[in-house]
């Protein structure tokens, strides 16, 4: 049943595909709202969470939202400003897809940067990456991915995921720091 919600999801992203040139470098440098969705497993979600106050001190301008599960709420750092939106298997309906509540949450604000931190493609974060209005839609590469955003970091099949994450962090950053340098 995934499989045949994901062909049909990618059927009408292309219908819809906006193909509007993304200003990447200029977007990152004048983000001031990012929506980040964390890892829906566990283990990935640990390693992402180090470095949160990395990205968010890079982009020390922005407003910062993050999606998470509901039960990981004890493991988020408290002392950060930021919003968290979170989810339950509550939030999925029957086809894997987000129910109508969390996609009004999502779309209730203007982002201007996503982030999807899964390493591995999950159908609900994709499908509100998709639906957000963001200009710029960051994600690990991965094939099923690839209609929905319009930025794919690309590091070594056989990497750790935290070196994923550093490179990608630093990637946004050195990014940030040459438009800005530029400016």
């Amino acid at each position: 049943m995934e499989n045949f919600i994901i062909s049909f999801l990618k059927i009408t992203a292309k219908f819809r595909k906006n193909d509007r040139v993304v200003d990447v470098f200029g977007t990152l440098a004048e983000a001031r709202s990012i929506l980040v969705f964390m890892p829906d497993k566990l283990e990935d979600f640990g390693i992402a969470r180090k470095f949160l106050t990395k990205l968010m001190d890079d982009f020390s301008n922005a407003k910062f939202q993050f999606v998470m599960r509901e039960s990981y709420r004890s493991l988020l750092n408290g002392d950060r400003n930021f919003g968290t939106i979170f989810v339950s298997d509550r939030d999925v309906n029957f086809l894997g897809l987000p129910k109508k509540e969390l996609k009004q949450k999502i779309l209730a604000t203007g982002y201007d940067i996503v982030i999807d931190l899964n390493d591995d493609f999950h159908l609900p974060t994709t499908f509100l990456c998709q639906k957000s209005r963001a200009s710029l839609k960051i994600c690990f590469d991965h094939d099923m991915r690839e209609p929905f955003y319009n930025f794919s970091f690309r590091a070594q099949s056989d990497e750790s995921l935290n070196n994923k994450y550093k490179k990608l962090v630093q990637y946004l950053k050195n990014d940030l720091k040459t438009e800005t340098a530029e400016a």
